[in-house]
């Protein structure tokens, strides 16, 4: 099932937690990367708009924390607050959102209390997402783990969390793990480092007149 590219949607699943990476401190989080704000909703809105829509671009870059922020406002997320301090990495393969359990909202935590009640709130968390399609009208977002100080989340944890968020978000597919966006038929999206490429072939000549 997809949606309309008017309602184009990141499910929380991609602010969902994450792993320390490798040599890194279980109380340090990652510092780099790009964050989810506001202020990257508008910069994706604007570039969506204009490789997608309006055509103005046949090809432009997003980085990937205002994609992130972009998606999650067109599911109805509030405005962030500037406490969101998770940050988006991604290369060519994948998508990493890293970030420690006291950077979750309230909501969030009460929401996904199960998964978190035995860790501490300055552990680290990384989840790994993968776009698994990005062409012939559908982007397939896949969640591929979870993990906590270099140790995957069992399914018997993250499995709940994920039924919920099915539930709430009907265009969720595999019980939660996997996102369909509907794009144009002719569009192409790609993962760069720290970024998603949007590519769409210029209007034929008669429909430009």
């Amino acid at each position: 099932m997809s949606i309309p590219l008017s309602r184009l949607t990141l499910v929380p699943i991609l602010a969902l937690s994450a792993v320390t990476l490798p040599g890194q401190q279980e109380t340090e989080p990652v510092a780099t990367g790009s964050r989810i704000t506001n202020e990257g909703v508008v910069r994706a809105n604007a570039i969506v708009d204009s490789v997608f829509l309006l055509r103005t671009h046949p090809i432009d870059t997003v980085d990937v924390g205002d994609f992130a922020a972009h998606l999650l406002a067109r599911l109805g997320v509030p405005p962030f607050e500037d406490s969101l301090a998770f940050r988006v990495h991604a290369d060519s393969t994948l998508v990493w959102i890293t970030g420690r359990l006291r950077d979750f909202p309230p909501e969030s935590r009460d929401e996904l209390g199960p998964l978190f009640s035995f860790i501490d709130s300055l552990t680290p968390f990384v989840a790994e997402i993968a776009l698994t399609r990005g062409a012939s009208g559908v982007m397939r977002f896949r969640l591929m783990r979870v993990t906590v100080s270099g140790f995957g989340v069992p399914d018997l944890l993250l499995g709940p969390a994920l039924r919920e968020y099915n539930r709430r978000y009907p265009v969720l597919a595999q019980n939660g793990r996997e996102l369909l966006i509907a794009m144009p038929l002719e569009a192409t999206v790609q993962l760069v480092g720290d970024g998603v490429e949007l590519t769409m072939p210029p209007k034929p000549a008669d429909e430009r007149r």
